[in-house]
């Protein structure tokens, strides 16, 4: 922390809050479940360092200075490799399996000016936060705070140099464009991915395109009773890219109930539903780049359903981390102290990920994100004695976390759905016959 806050400007000459003493009081702050005022925080600086300086003297400290100082904090753990990592099954003809996706979260208008909301109906500002990670290791990729008008798309665009040869990606129709596709093929990686609305797809006969005719192909499985198909195809017009394309026929209920939230927000944006969008949707179409003999048709979807391990995430984000929880504030401030909930997020996150690896290799079985960021939340206090008390009470904090994430805190199988446990034990041979081991 020294030698952070020396290298971003923090650390002042002649100034009574010390890096450590700062840091402190922001786990002060986070760990009681609210932002306090300037006086309490004030008064905590005095009760617990001896150190006396007024609310104004801190408010201070809510400066450029402060934030480039936890930007460079949260740099160092993205950097943090886990080391081992789960080869189960499908996992180990990749390198990385990475997973992104974004949330977006109303603020004050007063922040517009600094984080432009989608306007219109919506809010005049807001947030997202764009995460990626790897499911395999557990290492975060991309953390990064953005305009709530900024698109995924655009995201995906600015950060394709996060994508490594061998990764697997999987993301959903937000991220979703051609140079997207193309640069992770172009860096020889793979992807699995919902098909866009407007995508053209071919099939090619005879030496010949012919567009794929969905209207016919929902007849035809419609009359034959069939589930799904699969089909090697192109996508695109002037460029054709090479994919597989898995079809999968939706029940009638699942197909009105897509079409009442389509048709409520296409309404409230202005817009005219197609009807090939209306088509398109009585199915799943899911693309792959994978090899057939590395993963077969059958598990293309399963595999698909890992991405809503992301959804959990932002589900702990909020409901347990509180991060779109504000009260009223300066705009440095409250940006300062959701960048603090965010490193401490990192650090949980890193040391329940070194955990689960560790333990899946022994018994096979997952942790549960959810159960072990709640006791960590929960349980913040330790970790700031354990700081206080330097390396011997870091080394006996280590441990009760490995004992208290050893019991209670697994990943609770579903016996109707096919959970993310069952999807990683997914094994399958050359003869594309799979079975859950």
């Amino acid at each position: 922390m020294e030698s952070v806050a020396r290298e971003t400007g923090f650390c002042k000459r002649g100034s009574k809050v010390n890096p450590y003493v700062f840091f402190d009081l922001l786990m002060y702050d986070t760990g009681s479940g609210k932002s306090n005022s300037l006086s309490q925080l004030a008064i905590e600086v005095k009760s617990e360092h001896g150190i006396g300086v007024s609310k104004q003297g801190l408010d201070k400290r809510f400066n450029d200075y402060t934030l480039a100082f936890l930007k460079k904090l949260i740099k160092k753990q993205l950097s943090v490799e886990l080391g081992s990592q789960i080869n189960a099954g499908w996992m180990g003809a990749f390198n990385r399996v990475t997973i992104k996706d974004g949330t977006r979260f109303s603020l004050p208008e007063a922040y517009k000016d600094f984080l432009p909301g989608s306007g219109g109906s919506g809010s005049m500002a807001g947030a997202c936060l764009q995460f990626e990670f790897d499911f395999k290791n557990g290492c975060l990729i991309d953390l990064a705070l953005t305009p709530a008008n900024r698109p995924d798309v655009k995201d995906a665009q600015e950060t394709g140099n996060n994508i490594r040869a061998g990764d697997l990606v999987l993301r959903d129709l937000g991220y979703y464009s051609f140079n997207s596709l193309e640069n992770i093929i172009n860096k020889s990686a793979f992807l699995i991915s919902r098909l866009g609305s407007k995508t053209n797809v071919f099939e090619e006969k005879k030496g010949e395109y012919i567009k794929l005719d969905f209207k016919t192909i929902y007849n035809k499985m419609k009359k034959g009773h069939l589930s799904s198909i699969y089909k090697k195809v192109f996508i695109g017009t002037s460029q054709q890219i090479p994919v597989r394309l898995m079809i999968e026929l939706m029940p009638d209920e699942v197909y009105e109930e897509r079409m009442r939230k389509i048709k409520k927000l296409h309404q409230k944006k202005g817009y005219q539903t197609s009807e090939l969008y209306k088509l398109l949707s009585r199915f799943n179409l899911f693309i792959t780049n994978v090899p057939e003999d590395v993963l077969p048709d059958k598990v293309i979807s399963s595999l698909y359903r890992i991405r809503w391990q992301v959804e959990l995430i932002f589900k702990i984000l909020k409901s347990v981390l509180g991060i779109h929880h504000i009260r009223k504030m300066k705009y440095k401030r409250w940006l300062i102290l959701l960048h603090f909930r965010l490193l401490m997020m990192i650090v949980n996150w890193n040391l329940i990920m070194v955990h689960r690896n560790f333990s899946y290799k022994l018994q096979g079985r997952l942790l549960s994100l959810n159960k072990c960021f709640k006791t960590l939340s929960g349980h913040s206090n330790r970790l700031r004695d354990a700081i206080k008390k330097g390396s011997r009470g870091m080394s006996k904090f280590i441990n009760w976390v490995v004992d208290i994430l050893s019991e209670k805190h697994w990943l609770e199988s579903k016996k109707k759905s096919l959970g993310v446990e069952k999807i990683c034990h997914l094994f399958y041979c050359k003869s594309n016959i799979y079975a859950y081991i």
